[in-house]
């Protein structure tokens, strides 16, 4: 791609060099560099540059005059995003900070403007292994190359004219603090790759037989990962059973966690020899309660190709077939609980299994202790995610199967969670490795379960909430309300028209029933199929960014979006500036539920937390009952859309 030794350019840009170089470059050789590298370019992109690229020189100029030793800093050109067709404007690389440029040549700041920079530098910080890291900070500057425009300013981005480049560059340069990203850095392959959804995941380790190492995920996750994998080693060794509790806030990576571990090659090693001599095909075993994510990630699976049934199997299933008396036990060392903390009480297991009376924790102990050898059972614990009957239990559930178990167990969990079971009477050791709470399933949403969980629970001030949400923009997390649903569905459908692999749709409440008048139902009813849903192309009617039925927290617990647009409903409304469920009494009266206030509060803690880029929050015009709650999310940060 290079023209000459000086313009470094691979297949991520169009031009690449050093300040020196590029303020030193004739315009024809640079639109020529552009030329090759956008092999579609239009008259208007060209024009465009020529409009554009001149005084992009000139400020660099400037800014070198100042200070020589600004040679080394770069200039990008055309640089490319690895989520689609997005390319940024320029990049200038300058000590301690990477600014990203967007040329406008009307003078005026509209709105889809400011969100198209402003997702550019979101993508730059959460997926550029050279940004936001070591002090290095990004920021969006929205540049007017023709007309002048009133100049604004935030945390996050800058609204300027081109004349006032070299003084931005001059404000956000650190000088000897820290050295520039060199440009060659910057633009090699692989730098830069987006953090994958679990399902993508999940589709990469069939094709590629490993899962990835992306950049936020691993700084999360890896010190569970290895204290995991060692104590695993520990019982095998000494032919120990072993709990395992790996706990974590909504997105903290403990799914991804457990499908690093369910496929881990040293567990091959570790199995025992069966009575003739032969050793289990499937070592571990990744276990889910979650129907719609068993179904997604199956779906997907079976779409490249691969078995879905033994990459992940229903925990529903699995306990029934091993409980019986006369089974075998299972050829499983390692056993994978997905969402431990919603594990069936022994009532709602008797309702569903008449031949069966113990918790799934006590079942799940009782078959663990038939196999050969070792066992550890690893219980992947999420807060406040029950929203089923018989879930309410959560860990305690846990302590009693231990508490009552015919064999010797030992338990290990986080400093904290250890803390509870040793109230409950187990001696458990702690470590700080088996607790995640930083959320990374969110790119851009450090924070989101703090705040999600202070406006279910009503424990925490608007003006702290306020604060919260603040700081989420300020991380790049789109944070939105609006009382229009047309409006709602636009904003989305345009935000990612060129994003073809996003995904994008509406959710709501499940024992919501006003919203129905308004046209959104669940969907799929009663036989909701999460896979296609999930993973179809818009062309398919059943796809999500359709945006034409909503799932349910039923639905979309444990699965994710890239931005959500969550329908509230009447269910759970402020009323006397606190919460209500008076308008679910049908489902208060259902038989089983012991608790249906707190079931309505994670129910919305889910709907809120399944956005990694963004959530868009939605009270229709016409539901005047939820005109408190608007207000309410206003007050405690939401950004009001248009």
């Amino acid at each position: 791609m290079s023209s000459s030794p000086a313009n470094l350019a691979n297949e991520n840009c169009g031009w690449a060099s050093r300040f020196h170089t590029f303020t030193s470059a004739t315009i024809d050789d640079l639109v020529s560099s552009l030329v090759s590298f956008v092999r579609d370019s239009t008259p208007e992109e060209i024009r465009a540059w020529k409009g554009t690229i001149p005084g992009l020189q000139k400020e660099c100029k400037k800014s070198l005059s100042i200070n020589p030793d600004r040679v080394h800093y770069g200039a990008i050109l055309e640089y490319r995003l690895p989520d689609g067709p997005h390319r940024v404007d320029a990049v200038l690389l300058v000590s301690g900070a990477v600014l990203v440029l967007e040329f406008k040549g009307d003078g005026n700041w509209q709105p889809q403007y400011l969100e198209q920079a402003a997702d550019y530098a979101r993508r730059l910080y959460w997926w550029h292994s050279k940004c936001g890291d070591e002090g290095v900070r990004v920021h969006t500057i929205l540049v007017s190359y023709g007309q002048q425009g009133a100049e604004q300013e935030n945390e996050f981005s800058t609204l300027t004219n081109i004349s006032n480049l070299s003084n931005l560059i001059e404000r956000f340069d650190r000088g000897s603090e820290l050295p520039p990203v060199s440009v060659e850095e910057f633009i090699q392959p692989g730098v830069c790759q987006p953090s994958p959804t679990l399902v993508q995941a999940a589709r990469r380790f069939f094709a590629d037989h490993e899962l990835p190492t992306i950049k936020r995920i691993d700084e999360v996750t890896s010190g569970a990962v290895i204290r995991i994998t060692d104590l695993i080693h520990e019982a095998a060794e000494q032919s120990r059973r072993r709990l395992i509790l790996l706990s974590g806030v909504p997105g903290a990576g403990k799914t991804f966690v457990g499908l690093k571990i369910a496929h881990a090659s040293f567990l091959d090693d570790l199995t025992e020899l069966g009575p003739n001599g032969e050793k289990s095909s499937v070592p571990a075993v990744f276990l889910s309660g979650n129907g719609p994510l068993v179904d997604v990630l199956q779906y997907e699976l079976r779409q490249s190709g691969a078995d879905g049934r033994v990459f992940v199997r229903g925990v529903k299933d699995f306990v029934k077939r091993y409980s019986k008396r006369d089974s075998k036990p299972p050829p499983h060392h390692v056993l994978i609980f997905d969402e431990a903390q919603r594990a069936w009480d022994a009532e709602r297991v008797r309702s569903r299994h008449a031949d069966q009376t113990k918790s799934e924790p006590a079942a799940f102990l009782e078959f663990a202790e038939r196999v050969p050898g070792w066992c550890v059972i690893l219980g992947l614990i999420g807060d406040g995610q029950q929203i089923h009957g018989g879930e309410e239990g959560g860990v305690q559930l846990w302590i009693d199967a231990v508490t009552e178990a015919d064999g010797e167990w030992d338990v290990v969990a986080s400093e904290t969670m250890s803390h509870l079971l040793r109230q409950g009477g187990l001696n458990s050791a702690g470590f700080p490795e088996l607790h995640l709470d930083r959320s990374v399933r969110f790119n851009f949403a450090a924070g989101l379960s703090r705040w999600v969980s202070g406006v279910v629970d009503d424990e925490i001030p608007s003006d702290q909430l306020r604060r919260e949400a603040d700081q989420l923009r300020k991380q790049g997390y789109q944070l939105r309300v609006t009382r229009d649903i047309e409006t709602a569905k636009s904003f989305l459908w345009q935000k990612y028209r060129h994003s073809s692999n996003a995904r994008f749709g509406m959710l709501k409440s499940s024992r919501d029933k006003s919203l129905q008048k308004l046209g959104i139902h669940e969907a799929g009813g009663r036989y909701f199929r999460a896979g296609p849903w999930y993973a179809d192309p818009e062309e398919s009617p059943s796809s999500c960014r359709r945006l034409l039925e909503a799932a349910t927290e039923f639905g979309s617990q444990g699965l994710e979006l890239d931005h959500s647009l969550v329908m509230w409903g009447t269910d759970f409304i402020r009323c006397g500036r606190s919460w209500s469920i008076e308008q679910s009494k049908k489902y208060n009266k259902r038989s089983g539920v012991k608790d249906a206030f707190t079931l309505r509060r994670n129910a919305y803690r889910v709907l809120l937390t399944r956005g990694r880029e963004g959530c868009l929050i939605c009270l229709p015009h016409s539901i005047t009952e939820l005109d408190e709650s608007y207000d309410f999310l206003v007050e405690s940060g939401c950004e009001e859309l248009g």
